[in-house]
């Protein structure tokens, strides 16, 4: 697992490297690979920005979020990845045990609702 922290028009801190460190470890849990991680914090005008890039298993994954408070956005942007890797887990699941895809359920419902 590798996780890369990269400070843009702010000075570095050695404890938003570990919290930032310590919030996208939470997400390895989610996943089968081992993961790596980009988080790029900046500051733009008044606003703190953290973006992360995470791949693994040849799957992407990127977020952004900014707020007034830095720790605030590392949450919040670690929350959208876990989210991201959720979804795009619920949907390999479900299409590996041959669910149904929104759309077929879809049109097969338009198919009931026009033979009434």
């Amino acid at each position: 697992m590798g996780v890369s922290i990269t400070f843009r028009h702010m000075d570095s801190s050695d404890a938003l490297k570990a919290y930032a460190r310590e919030k996208i470890e939470r997400t390895q849990k989610y996943l089968r690979a081992p993961l790596d991680a980009q988080f790029t914090l900046s500051q733009e005008r008044h606003q703190f920005v953290a973006e992360v890039h995470l791949s693994s298993g040849g799957r992407q994954y990127h977020a952004r979020h900014e707020s007034e408070d830095m720790y605030k956005s590392i949450d919040l942007v670690a929350d959208k990845v876990q989210h991201q890797i959720s979804k795009a887990h619920d949907t390999a699941t479900r299409n590996a045990k041959g669910g149904h895809s929104t759309a077929e359920v879809a049109l097969e419902a338009q198919a009931d609702q026009d033979e009434a």
